[in-house]
């Protein structure tokens, strides 16, 4: 039998194919679906909400302080998650999540249609909320590597980040509109539809179950098992620092976004669903360029110019007073607030080994989704005082200053 050619060689990847390469695994796919269409409905909510929250008081503290409550159980409830994740399965987690987080959107929706809204309603389900996502955040990271595998992780994590900045293009955009139609209550009551989308499609999902360790630990065991290891692990323990210092400064301009609108701009709503699509355009765009180059091994040194570049993206939308100008900013902090999010996420989740995955992506949610309450808080405050635009400054400023520490400190990071 005459043996091959041996200087056959492989056809090129198409950058099409490179781009989409997560979506070739059925379970990816379906969820990937599934969210697309959910993720514009909490996009939706998360724009009325915050408007009728403004509606409701006319005060940037309370849209800061709602945005902290809506995070605060990250602190109480992501690292015993983070046991869940590795001890259960993640798809009947995210099923039940989902589903409660449909029948809270739908509560919104009857509140503000019967007209009894007020702003104790929309911070008790905004805490609700908040323990749901608290829950779903380590689990909903480390699916990933189950769906898809580590070769292609870095591609689902950008592809899916792309649905959730996708979405914050359509969903602020129909938001905009909707508010003056429907009103914040459709809003709501869209979101808690939207949910079905994702029940659905994890419903035909069967994941083959990864091996575990044997359940020896208690529950605060296995938590100190997952602090350890971070701790001693000075890669991951230093992107777990930027992680917080990105989280807590690097979007607390996002919960001002009604502030910059209604006082920098005088944009109203509309002009806020523009500017929320204009982050969204910019990370979406950032994200499909990291997936079609997400076989790159030069991913610390992008993540590290990404990080530098909304630095001062950010101390320039402090400065800016023209909406159009404001606008062009906003696209390039929504490209690079991207790409370093999502490179952060996929450089810990493959230094991370499987059986201890879900533990340290959930000390990984306690750093992003946890500081930013925090940093929400403090941002809502100094605008309080000294305006939204005083806060970003300060939000730039201090990913500067971190950005140079890590290069001066772990200069190794750029060679991951």
């Amino acid at each position: 039998m005459a043996e091959p050619p041996r200087n056959q060689t492989q056809p090129a990847e198409s950058p099409l194919s490179r781009t989409f390469a997560a979506l070739r695994h059925r379970g990816f796919r379906l969820y990937w679906s599934g969210n697309t269409v959910s993720l514009i409905g909490v996009w939706m909510q998360n724009i009325a909400r915050a408007w009728l929250v403004l509606q409701l008081t006319n005060s940037p503290f309370m849209v800061g302080l709602e945005a902290t409550i809506s995070r605060l159980p990250i602190w109480l409830i992501s690292l015993p998650a983070g046991v869940l994740a590795d001890r259960y399965s993640k798809r009947n987690l995210l099923l039940v999540g989902q589903s409660l987080q449909a029948v809270l959107a739908l509560a919104l929706a009857v509140l503000a249609f019967t007209g009894v809204i007020n702003i104790y309603h929309i911070l008790i389900i905004s805490g609700l909320t908040g323990c749901i996502i608290a829950v779903n955040a380590p689990v909903r990271h480390s699916i990933l590597p189950e769906l898809v595998g580590k070769k292609d992780l870095l591609n689902a994590v950008a592809l899916n980040a792309a649905v959730w900045n996708g979405a914050r293009i359509i969903g602020p955009s129909i938001a905009g509109v909707a508010l003056g139609v429907i009103g914040a209550g459709g809003c709501f009551a869209i979101n808690s539809a939207s949910f079905l989308t994702v029940i659905i499609a994890l419903a035909f999902i069967h994941i083959k179950p990864v091996s575990t360790e044997p359940e020896k630990e208690s529950v605060w065991q296995r938590i100190v098992t997952g602090l350890r290891f971070v701790k001693a692990h000075k890669d991951i323990r230093v992107l777990m620092v930027m992680a917080a210092v990105f989280s807590s400064f690097g979007i607390v301009y996002l919960p001002l976004m009604p502030v910059f609108a209604k006082d920098v701009f005088n944009a109203g709503p509309k002009g806020y669903g523009i500017m929320m699509a204009a982050v969204g355009v910019g990370a979406l765009t950032g994200l499909l360029v990291l997936a079609t180059i997400s076989k790159t091994r030069h991913k610390g040194l992008i993540l590290v110019f990404g990080t530098l570049v909304l630095s001062v993206l950010l101390i320039a939308f402090s400065l800016v007073r023209n909406f159009t100008i404001g606008i062009a900013v906003m696209v390039g902090m929504g490209f690079s607030q991207s790409i370093t999010a999502s490179l952060t996420n996929t450089l810990i989740q493959t230094l991370a080994p499987d059986h201890i995955r879900g533990r340290v992506m959930s000390i990984f949610t306690l750093c992003f989704l946890g500081m930013f309450p925090l940093g929400s808080l403090l941002g809502g405050a100094i605008a309080q005082k000294f305006g939204a635009p005083a806060s970003t400054l300060l939000g730039g400023c201090a990913i500067l200053i971190s950005l140079v520490l890590v290069n001066l400190l772990r200069s190794q990071i750029r060679r991951l």
